[in-house]
């Protein structure tokens, strides 16, 4: 373990910094953090209205554990050394309801269950949904590291996983790895993103839902769930918080607290290792070429760039599009003229900050392929006032123009919204059903360290801080901790090897 050892960390979204920033509590001096965009922050961007931040994509903490609230865990621990304004947020979710208006509702795609099941048979499901989520944290069971694969068989698909459990528990379970897998139907029984406030929060909500709908029967049907499910449900922990100056304000405030730097406008362009000597990485900046030498390579990238830095190569084919296919998301800053449901209000609170989710799993059939093809699926409000954020699904087959008229038969809780801002993102796409199957995550841990270089990002843990920052937690010590051999790292570059120069180029 050389604590002067070169290390690059390619990305300076939340996994380069929360990555960087580890290998800082580490000891480690020499840190080099290389990022092809204008600014820290990667996926994630910001617009500011009226004095407001407001983030797309990444902003929200997400609070993974079971338990009363987040002590112990890496975002309770990455919190408290770098202490930031954050605001709670809630998560409800509405739909049409027979009336042709929206409301607050049990997540509609349960209602047709609930109609068939009756209180007692509801609970008794519940019960054995949670039994296997919290088995799988437990066990810790899972294609890759912090992964979860609920009780599945190698190899099964849904249409079999759900055959054998209870219709409420397959709902539930599919419901989740529907949204960590990126709504891919019909996808094998496994998923890669860690425990976050879909599975800790899903079904306790469920369960208060559920409770809600017979109060006579409070107590009895509360009796027939774990005493886990129960102390959840009472949980003081929120499900969500958000950061009040935005995302990008607190991954600031992390490298600068880490004393770190970042080379924007860094566009990497091949890592190559090179025997006795480290890992050659070649970039440009500033209109030139620059080529240097590190002891490892930390690469926080997403897969369409990974392929544009190995062209050819395992590394590539690991990535290819076949077994990482690229996928896209729209965003938009609306203006919300008059929103037609009233929200609960937290105590003192004029506004009721949060997301929304809309019919969230209306895009997941075929029933509607042009809904489908561009669907908003939630609606978050990250400030008081009448501005909204919506994500969606997306293609960019379609123009800016068709994109928003679909998005706007989905946003059935604002009257005529006012369209102010808007972006369309490469989402960090997750392997594919046959990748999954034919071995990806066992392949990728085959690879890790190999020739210096490391992959760490959302594609392996998840897209939330509190995904990121337990991977970086558990992994970047293992890579680089004072257990990590000496003798398992290329050699330390020298000061000459680094600086061969920058040559002038396009």
């Amino acid at each position: 373990m050389d604590l002067t050892a070169a290390i690059c960390v390619v990305g300076a979204g939340q996994s380069g910094i929360l990555a960087a920033a580890k290998l800082r509590d580490l000891g480690y001096r020499n840190i080099d953090i290389l990022e092809a965009g204008a600014q820290l922050g990667g996926y994630c961007e910001t617009v500011e209205v009226e004095g407001e931040i407001y983030d797309f994509q990444a902003h929200l903490i997400i609070q993974q554990d079971f338990g009363e609230d987040a002590t112990g865990t890496a975002i309770d621990e990455l919190m408290r050394k770098h202490p930031t304004e954050t605001q709670v947020e809630a998560l409800h979710f509405v739909a049409e309801t027979d009336s042709g208006k929206p409301g607050l509702t049990v997540p509609p795609h349960f209602v047709p269950l609930f109609r068939t099941l009756t209180p007692e048979q509801a609970a008794d499901q519940l019960a054995e949904a949670w039994n296997i989520i919290e088995g799988a944290v437990r066990d810790r069971r899972g294609p890759g590291l912090s992964g979860l694969a609920f009780d599945r068989i190698p190899g099964e698909t849904w249409e079999t996983y759900r055959a054998r459990h209870s219709p409420l528990a397959g709902e539930i379970l599919q419901g989740l790895t529907l949204y960590a897998n990126m709504r891919r139907p019909r996808q094998p029984a496994e998923t890669i993103i860690n425990i976050n406030a879909h599975i800790s929060g899903h079904v306790s909500q469920l369960a208060k839902m559920m409770l809600s709908l017979y109060p006579a029967q409070r107590q009895s049907l509360l009796e027939r769930m774990p005493q886990s499910l129960r102390a959840q449900m009472s949980s003081r922990r929120p499900v969500t918080v958000g950061f009040r100056r935005g995302f990008i304000s607190f991954m600031r405030q992390v490298v600068d607290d880490c004393r770190l730097e970042v080379s924007v406008g860094s566009r990497v362009t091949s890592i190559e290792p090179v025997p006795t000597e480290g890992v050659r990485v070649t970039y440009t900046a500033g209109g030139k070429y620059h080529r240097t030498m590190y002891s490892s390579v930390v690469v926080t990238a997403r897969p369409a760039q990974i392929r544009n830095i190995f062209p050819a190569g395992d590394i590539h084919e690991l990535f290819a599009e076949r077994n990482c296919p690229r996928t896209w998301t729209r965003s938009y800053l609306i203006k919300a003229r008059e929103e037609i449901i009233t929200f609960p209000r937290r105590p003192n609170s004029a506004e009721p900050l949060g997301f929304w989710l809309l019919e969230p799993y209306g895009s997941y059939t075929d029933s509607d392929p042009e809904q489908a093809m561009h669907r908003i699926t939630a609606a978050n409000k990250q400030h008081p006032g009448p501005y909204w954020i919506c994500f969606s699904n997306s293609d960019t087959s379609i123009s800016d123009a068709k994109a928003w008229t679909l998005a706007k038969e989905s946003l059935f809780l604002f009257d005529d919204p006012e369209l102010i801002s808007e972006t369309i993102a490469d989402w960090p796409a997750y392997p594919s059903v046959a990748a999954i199957r034919e071995g990806w995550f066992e392949r990728i841990s085959e690879i890790q360290g190999r020739g210096g270089i490391y992959f760490v990002g959302e594609i392996l843990s998840g897209p939330t801080v509190e995904c990121i920052s337990s991977f970086v937690r558990e992994v970047i010590p293992c890579w680089f901790g004072p257990e990590h051999l000496a003798t398992s790292a290329p050699p330390n570059p020298t000061a000459d090897q680094r600086a061969q120069g920058a040559t002038t180029g396009g």
